[in-house]
């Protein structure tokens, strides 16, 4: 059903007194919003494209309109070399060797299994707060 056609039914209920009838209020209320949304669609559309333009332009590089080029796949990494007279990380009493394991474990993940040595693991004196705590005071007063 054309816009068209919805405004010739919603004209054809208007009744003989003053005000509006219930379909006109619905159609126009309708066309306006949608109309409003394609606009600011639009707009923030165009301010993309001119921001973007201009940065490309402080950059010195044109901007570009062709397809990306493929990307690489990034070459296998090398099998972690392992020494064997490596020491065993100094550990803090108290602290279980899953927990150690786990550390290692995140270490590797973060490194990308090479690069790296685990060489004292120990407990953190807490500060009174919770870990949660301190990271809302950490957000809250990172500016300063």
């Amino acid at each position: 059903m054309g816009i068209s056609k919805f405004l010739t039914v919603a004209a054809a209920t208007v009744s003989a007194s003053s005000e509006p009838s219930v379909g006109v209020v619905v159609a126009t209320g309708l066309i306006l919003v949608f109309g409003v949304l394609v606009l600011l669609y639009l707009l923030i559309t165009l301010e993309g494209i001119i921001f973007s333009a201009i940065d490309q332009k402080k950059k010195g590089t044109p901007a570009q309109k062709s397809a990306p080029a493929p990307k690489k796949e990034p070459a296998p990494a090398p099998a972690p070399v392992i020494k064997s007279a490596a020491k065993e990380p100094a550990v803090q009493q108290g602290i279980p060797g899953e927990v150690i394991a786990a550390i290692s474990a995140a270490l590797a993940c973060t490194e990308g299994g090479t690069g790296y040595t685990l060489r004292s693991v120990k407990r953190v004196r807490a500060s009174g707060r919770s870990a949660w705590g301190q990271a809302g005071i950490n957000a809250y007063t990172e500016p300063f």
